[in-house]
C-alpha cells in the first residue's frame, strides 16, 4: 500500500474520537493533557466527522476530517493512535505504530461477539481490535467480558482503569461549584442525575417516568438533571411529537454538556439502568438507583452479561412510585458498596492517564 512509502513520525499522535460531542471527550482529553505536560513538542491530531466541522479543539495542533486524504495520510504516519471506540482504517496498522484503546465503559449488556459470535458484522467490527497494543481495563471481571465481546487477548490488557475517571478521585470543590453555575443549577437542592443507556430508539424517546409526580414529591429537596445516552435523545410524546421536558426549575438538560464524568462530580444520586455509568459512578461512593422499567424487553432485545437484579447492592425501581421510594429511603451499606467497587473496579485508582502515558513513552 502507498502509506508504507511514508516514514512513521515518532512525534505524531492521533486522538481518534468520533464518539463524543467535542472531538476530545471520554478518556481522550486526560491522556492528551498528561502527554502534553511530559512531551510538549509532540504533534497532536484530533479527528472530526465531515458533517460536524469542528472549528476548534484547544489542544489540537491540527484537526483532521475523517476519510479525507489528509486524514488517511496522517493516520498512516502517526506513531500513536488513541481511541475510545474503533480505530481508523478498520484497525489496520503499520509495523511500528502503537494503538491504545481506552474503550467507553465496561459492559452490562451484551455487545458484539458476546451477543452473537457468528454474526459477520460483529466479527468484522471486532477484527479491528486484534492490532490493539493496550486496552484499558477497570477490573478483571469486566475486562474478561470485553475480551469476549471484542476478541481481545490477555497480553493486550492494561490494568489501569479508565483515564476519564481520574477526575473522580481528584475533583476540587471549585470545579464542582463552577460546573453547577455553568449549568444554571440551584445551590440549595440535591441533584439526581438521570443517565440511561443506549436503546434502539436512541434518537427519539418517551420519558419513562412521570416528571410531574417526581416534581411534586421530590421538588422541595431535589432537582433532576437529565442526560440521555451521549446526550443524543430528542424527547417525544406518545405520538412521536417533540416535547420540552426541561423547566429549569426541577428538570434540567444535561445533554448538551460534553463530559458525563464531570456531571458525576456534582450529582448526589445517579439513576441509571444497564449503563456502564453504574460502574463509573460507583467510584464516588454516592447513592444510585437502577431504573429498570423495561428489564424483560431489554434482556430480550440485547441480553445482559450480569444478573441485573442481584449483581449490585443498589435498589431497583420499575415505575415512578418505586423510583421515588428508592430515592427517599435509600439504604445501601458502606460495606456492600465497597464490595461492589472492589469486585468490579479494582484497577481504578485515579492514575489511569499517567499509566497510559507511561506505556506510550515506554514503547
Amino acid at each position: 500500500m502507498f502509506e508504507n512509502l511514508f516514514k512513521i513520525e515518532e512525534n505524531w499522535i492521533v486522538f481518534f474520537d468520533l464518539f463524543s460531542k467535542n472531538g476530545n471527550g471520554d478518556s481522550i482529553r486526560p491522556i492528551a493533557e498528561e502527554l502534553r505536560k511530559r512531551r510538549p513538542n509532540m504533534k497532536f491530531f484530533f479527528c472530526d466527522k465531515k458533517h460536524h466541522r469542528l472549528k476548534h479543539i484547544d489542544m489540537a495542533d491540527e484537526i483532521i476530517t475523517e476519510n479525507t486524504l489528509r486524514f488517511k495520510y496522517v493516520c498512516s504516519k502517526a506513531k500513536y493512535i488513541v481511541s475510545p471506540m474503533g480505530f481508523p482504517n478498520g484497525g489496520k496498522k503499520r509495523k511500528g505504530q502503537i494503538f491504545v484503546q481506552t474503550w467507553h465503559g465496561s459492559p452490562i449488556k451484551k455487545l458484539y461477539l458476546s451477543r452473537n459470535k457468528n454474526n459477520k458484522k460483529f466479527q468484522r467490527y471486532a477484527k479491528q481490535f486484534k492490532n490493539t497494543d493496550f486496552f484499558c481495563s477497570q477490573g478483571d471481571y469486566t475486562g474478561k467480558l470485553l475480551q469476549e465481546s471484542l476478541n481481545i487477548r490477555d497480553n493486550q490488557m492494561l490494568n489501569s482503569g479508565l483515564p476519564r475517571n481520574d477526575i473522580l478521585f481528584n475533583v476540587t470543590e471549585d470545579f464542582r461549584q463552577n460546573l453547577k453555575k455553568q449549568l444554571g443549577l440551584p445551590e440549595n437542592k440535591k441533584i439526581v442525575l438521570y443517565c440511561p443507556t443506549w436503546r434502539r430508539y436512541d434518537r427519539k424517546a418517551i420519558l419513562p417516568f412521570d416528571l410531574e409526580t417526581l416534581k411534586r414529591e421530590l421538588g422541595d429537596e431535589y432537582i433532576f438533571l437529565i442526560r440521555s445516552h451521549v446526550g443524543k435523545h430528542k424527547w417525544v410524546d406518545e405520538h412521536n411529537r417533540p416535547v420540552n421536558i426541561f423547566d429549569n426549575e426541577f428538570s434540567f438538560n444535561g445533554g448538551n454538556y460534553p463530559e458525563v464524568t464531570h456531571l458525576y462530580t456534582i450529582a448526589d444520586i445517579l439513576v441509571s439502568d444497564y449503563s456502564s455509568a453504574i460502574y463509573d459512578f460507583a467510584l464516588t461512593r454516592k447513592a444510585q438507583v437502577l431504573y429498570i422499567y423495561d428489564k424483560e424487553e431489554y434482556e430480550k432485545n440485547f441480553g445482559l452479561l450480569v444478573d441485573i437484579e442481584n449483581f449490585s447492592p443498589f435498589p431497583k425501581a420499575m415505575n415512578t412510585n418505586e423510583l421515588i421510594e428508592s430515592i427517599c429511603n435509600y439504604n445501601v451499606s458502606a460495606e456492600d458498596y465497597n464490595n461492589f467497587v472492589n469486585t468490579y473496579l479494582e484497577y481504578e485508582k485515579g492514575t489511569a492517564a499517567k499509566q497510559v502515558v507511561d506505556k506510550i513513552l515506554e514503547e
